[in-house]
């Protein structure tokens, strides 16, 4: 969807022009970065996993679980909005939350995952390819790469991938919100005063600066309620 607002907002040749560098290029080269890690790793000396392995392995598969469950609560919510607002059963575990007529109203989710990050799904996405760069990066023995340049720069090699990754996810973020805000603009403005963009930590800190300005209740009542019905 967000491309077809874009078309209408720019001339033709500059969303061509787009479509060609990005679409068709730069996510292909970001897409080739993801593999590095990968491609890292199997240089490595091959030893017996190491904790960090084991640590990486188990926070990548609890990564993977949340990105589906906030899938999941995002695809029931606009099946109950756009559904006739009935229940759906057959929803799937970490997704059956008791959507109301008022969150369907509101017209974007607010409820599970998405009380704690504005883009779980996105942060969890985000969240598993740095977990996944972090496995070289963190094994115990070096592979055999060519030497860089030492520059200011040159640490920040092995991160490469997750960082050129986050800074588009970042980058389209803003985008998504900026169609958000111009179709729901009193009640996103609130969601993004309440909630953190990505980081679910952020969005105690977020309540807590709320409830300095006394704006807390205000706030949690325009996007749940009077309470927080899971």
């Amino acid at each position: 969807y967000r491309w077809g607002v874009l078309r209408e907002k720019v001339p033709t040749w500059f969303f061509q022009l787009t479509n060609l560098t990005f679409i068709a290029i730069i996510q292909n080269i970001i897409l080739l970065l993801l593999g590095i890690p990968t491609h890292t790793a199997a240089l490595q000396p091959h030893t017996p996993l190491t904790t960090s392995d084991y640590t990486l392995g188990v926070l990548a598969v609890i990564t993977l679980a949340a990105e589906f469950t906030a899938d999941n609560q995002q695809y029931s919510f606009q099946t109950f909005k756009h559904g006739g607002m009935k229940l759906n059963g057959n929803d799937w575990p970490g997704a059956r939350l008791r959507w109301s007529t008022a969150d369907a109203k509101r017209g974007f989710v607010t409820r599970g995952l998405w009380a704690w990050s504005r883009h779980p799904n996105y942060f969890c996405e985000q969240m598993f390819w740095i977990l996944i760069t972090l496995f070289p990066i963190l094994g115990p023995g070096s592979p055999s790469l060519p030497a860089l340049p030492l520059t200011s720069v040159t640490p920040l090699y092995p991160l490469a991938p997750c960082l050129v990754l986050c800074t588009m996810f970042f980058s389209s973020t803003l985008f998504s919100e900026s169609i958000s805000l111009s179709k729901y603009p009193e009640e996103y403005s609130v969601y993004q005063s309440r909630v953190a963009m990505f980081i679910p930590m952020f969005t105690p800190i977020w309540s807590l600066w709320a409830t300095v300005r006394g704006r807390k209740g205000a706030l949690d009542e325009t996007l749940w309620g009077k309470s927080k019905v899971e």
